[in-house]
């Protein structure tokens, strides 16, 4: 009995002893004469992410505002415009977003493409100007996403050409938990530049939703008397209806006061203008580009003869939807409303007399109002979704020419599923337009009234979409569309 105890204990021995010297062997080169491999250089390696918050189809590109990220702060439409590939912001103001910016989808500017908050459109007439969207006013305070279509394939967006950018609104849940969400922030930057806001979200006994909203942005900005500041108010209301129908009021206001940039020039030719030169801001000579908004110099003047822009903007919405058998019915009825008061110097002033040739607080006014009935998504034999409708819209300069444009128009999409990789989608869109706008006079002195008529026609368009990999899709697309000129 004793001998076996050894001998078991010998072999635990030989077994340890002889692990361990594997282990040593394989650990040292030089006792496992194994080479080192050599490195393969395999070039460099570029590692790209889908950006937080972005969803990329054939048919659109859909943003979440609350997951989306960039570098730095995201308070308005433009911030976040700036980071998606094929749209073009040129800002006057790098500071904040500011009425003189210019946004264009393939170099197509908002005169040829439509901007929207839930799928109504906001663009203005442009009278005098050709002003067409103040980008200051949208804020991104009470929206839930932004949905972007390239193109003018989709007839679903009036006076669609080089594509459509729309807004969704937050509107409140629906719930019976009757703590809300709130929601504060705020930054602070160079050139006494913040901006603050504040939220409430939620709903009461799953009946009513709502969302309010409030900010403020203020700069002094980066050049002479380029200051700016921007107030916002928003409110939802959504009232959940028997059998699934929905009505939601909202109203969105915008107070923008935004100062145009001056000359600064110790070598200006108007010895006044020199003389006022402030080192402590960039040199602005009177040739720089003002991008669109004012193609001709400011004095560097301040008090009653400040040049600078004080806009009100106000959006009110009201709208149904209700489950109707296939589809879904939507009415929606809205209404916008700008009025701005610009002070600002005409052509060939000087310091001798500056308030020859200053205007104060010229005043401009513009208002959109109208209404959609649209059947959508209708399913229809399993491969068609089909939508139709009918919208009415009127534009016009209340104090002087209130409707320079009734437009009416009527539209039908089908969406085709040709199997898992083909979708077709045809779509027609009529325009039956009233103008009542004016002649252009080159020279001095504003166009003159009185041109009045009328168009219409049809405006076809075509989508071919393939789905060549779970990966990989290919689309093509052809379409006529319709601008609504500029008076």
């Amino acid at each position: 009995m004793k001998s076996k105890g050894k001998w078991k204990q010998f072999w635990k021995v030989f077994l340890v002893t002889g692990l361990a010297f594997i282990m040593v062997t394989i650990s040292i080169p030089g006792l496992a004469k194994e080479k080192e491999p050599e490195p393969i250089d395999i070039g460099t390696i570029t590692v790209m992410a889908p950006q937080p918050g972005v969803e990329i189809t054939t048919e659109k590109t859909i943003i979440n505002v609350d997951e989306f990220e960039r570098p730095g702060e995201v308070n308005t439409l433009t911030d976040v415009l700036t980071e998606i590939g094929g749209i073009d912001v040129q800002r006057a103001n790098p500071l904040m977003a500011s009425p003189g910016d210019e946004v264009s989808i393939r170099g197509l500017n908002e005169g040829r493409m439509v901007i929207e908050i839930d799928g109504r459109r906001i663009n203005q007439t442009g009278h005098y100007g050709r002003y067409i969207v103040d980008w200051s006013t949208l804020n991104l305070d009470d929206i839930e996403s932004i949905e972007i279509i390239r193109g003018g394939h989709s007839v679903l967006h009036p006076f669609a050409i080089g594509g459509v950018i729309n807004m969704i609104t937050k509107k409140g849940k629906k719930t019976d938990d009757p703590k809300p969400d709130v929601s504060l922030k705020g930054g602070y930057g160079r050139y006494n530049t913040y901006n603050v806001s504040g939220s409430v979200d939620g709903g009461v006994g799953d009946v009513v939703g709502y969302h309010f909203s409030a900010s403020r942005g203020d700069t002094d900005g980066y050049l002479r008397n380029d200051f700016q500041r921007v107030d916002n108010l928003n409110g939802h209301l959504s009232f959940f209806l028997p059998r699934d129908a929905t009505f939601t009021v909202g109203a969105k206001y915008s107070d923008v006061l935004y100062g145009f940039p001056v000359i600064n020039d110790p070598n200006d030719p108007d010895p006044g203008v020199a003389a006022r030169y402030d080192d402590d801001y960039p040199k602005f000579k009177k040739s720089a580009d003002q991008l669109r908004h004012i193609n001709w110099p400011q004095l560097p003047t301040t008090g009653s003869l400040r040049p600078e822009w004080k806009k009100h903007t106000s959006y009110l919405d009201a709208i149904f939807q209700m489950p109707l058998g296939p589809g879904i019915v939507k009415i929606h009825g809205f209404w916008t409303e700008g009025r701005r008061w610009t002070s600002s110097y005409g052509k060939g002033a000087s310091m001798e007399d500056p308030e020859k040739k200053f205007t104060k607080d010229d005043f401009v006014d513009d208002r959109t109002k109208g209404i959609i009935c649209e059947y959508r998504d209708i399913d229809l034999f399993d491969s068609h979704s089909v939508t139709a409708g009918a919208e009415y819209q009127e534009l016009g300069w209340p104090d002087e020419n209130p409707i320079i444009y009734k437009v009416k128009s009527a539209y039908v999409q089908d969406v085709i599923h040709l199997g898992d990789r083909w979708t077709l989608t045809p779509g027609v869109r009529y325009y039956y337009v009233d103008m009542d706008t004016y002649y252009s006079q080159f020279g001095d002195g504003w166009p003159t009234e009185g041109k009045e008529g009328n168009d219409d026609g049809f405006y076809p368009s075509l989508k071919v979409d393939f789905q060549a990999t779970p990966e990989t899709a290919l689309y093509a697309a052809v379409s006529r569309s319709y601008r609504l000129p500029c008076p």
